[in-house]
């Protein structure tokens, strides 16, 4: 999202323009698979997160389908050894420890920590603990005692908590591709080294084919930055390498299930686990009659848990953990196919996305600055506001990155 939107902005300025693409097709982490399911089905990203996100203008240009998915009022969570909904959890004095937890985010005080060390300095017990436990880790890619609380708030996922999202029923991956219309995409090229100048800038794959130009942006994803795939010549500078190494790409894993019936309520958006190998299941279709197919979303050690397993151990992993959540439904006589996603393994991205450790606020503006000559950076991982790491961040880095790139292809001096 963040390549094929610098491209469009820099094409629609002038510039001749060059997507290079590691895989086979548009979308990165978004990505929508149409031979499972009746309905196109999100291994990847699954939402337009809110009423107000950038992308709106571009979901609605490219006539797609949406649907409301409204999690504030109905959301079940798997608590204490129950699944129920999540206002009757609430009522349960176990939980009422935990109410300050939101306005505790909002004023911090105090040095940087874990979630874990906050959790221990809030006395959370029980069932406290895991309400506290899912509401700071649920929507990232990292446990407990990897995310830090000053990033949690400084990336905006408290944002994620609240307003509308909105399921693309088309397929999300039609929204980049729409964005793509008209751009020099070659795919098939993966990138092994990026020589770098205020001149401008060398790409080379990994079969030998070169390509120059006086600008790039780059939007590798933050997980093969850190693993060094690409070597950068000269060598990036040390701010930037310290950012890399600050910020954490994190596992993400899903198991797709397709079943005969519908055993979940039907105004289910989605089922929140405090324990157990799935961090939460998404229905794909919500209070309709469509496709009878959950998506198993794991993060941070249960995603790695489930990479560990394999692709073939993963579903019955997630089937075992269905009958525990719904032991009247008998969910195993109902599955009719399953697939598993693990985006640790895939090359092209070696991780879900990401979040910050504690110490590591700045680390996003760190990756995102201009200083590397000719060479701008883009990519979800650079973009901490209104949220870090969605599809609307990616979108908005590579505006950012185009305007960049413009000011390298004018002579214009770039700032921060």
């Amino acid at each position: 999202m963040a390549g094929v939107g610098a491209a469009r902005a820099l094409a629609s300025g002038g510039a001749g323009v060059t997507v290079l693409e590691a895989g086979e097709r548009i979308g990165g982490r978004v990505w929508s698979i149409r031979d499972f399911a009746d309905a196109p089905i999100e291994a990847g990203a699954e939402f337009v997160h809110g009423v107000g996100a950038a992308t709106w203008t571009d979901v609605r240009r490219a006539g797609l389908r949406v649907q409301p998915v409204p999690y504030l009022r109905y959301s079940w969570f798997h608590l204490g050894g129950r699944t129920r909904w999540l206002p009757l959890h609430l009522t349960h004095p176990g939980v009422w420890r935990s109410f300050d937890i939101l306005w505790s985010l909002h004023h911090l005080t105090g040095g940087d920590r874990s979630a874990a060390a906050f959790i221990e300095e809030k006395g959370y017990r029980g069932r406290a603990k895991e309400l506290a436990q899912l509401t700071l880790t649920a929507h990232l890619p990292g446990g407990t005692d990897e995310v830090g609380m000053r990033g949690l708030v400084s990336d905006g996922v408290l944002h994620l908590e609240e307003g509308l999202n909105h399921r693309v029923l088309d397929g999300y991956d039609l929204l980049p591709q729409h964005v793509a219309t008209g751009v020099d995409v070659r795919f098939g090229w993966r990138v092994a080294r990026v020589a770098w100048s205020v001149e401008g800038v060398e790409v080379e794959a990994d079969d030998g084919r070169v390509l120059s130009a006086r600008a790039a942006v780059t939007t590798l994803p933050h997980g093969v930055l850190a693993s060094g795939a690409v070597a950068f010549d000269p060598p990036l500078p040390p701010s930037k390498l310290d950012a890399i190494a600050r910020i954490r790409t994190g596992a993400v894993a899903k198991v797709l299930l397709r079943f005969d019936d519908r055993f979940w309520p039907r105004r289910m958006a989605q089922l929140v686990c405090g324990d157990g190998p799935v961090t939460l299941y998404w229905p794909t279709s919500f209070g309709t009659a469509g496709a009878p197919v959950l998506i198993a979303y794991a993060t941070g050690p249960r995603a790695r848990a489930l990479s560990e397993a394999g692709p073939d151990k993963a579903p019955d992993i997630v089937l075992d953990d269905l009958e525990r959540v719904f032991p009247k439904a008998h969910p195993r006589r109902l599955v009719r196919d399953a697939r598993f996603v693990d985006w640790l393994t895939d090359p092209n991205s070696l991780g879900g996305y990401t979040f910050l450790p504690p110490g590591a606020v700045g680390a996003r503006a760190a990756l995102a600055a201009p200083d590397t000559g000719a060479l701008v950076w883009a990519g979800s991982a650079t973009v901490w506001s209104p949220v870090a790491d969605t599809v609307e961040a990616a979108y908005l880095s590579g505006l950012r990155a185009a305007r960049q790139a413009s000011a390298v292809l004018t002579g214009r001096t770039l700032r921060p």
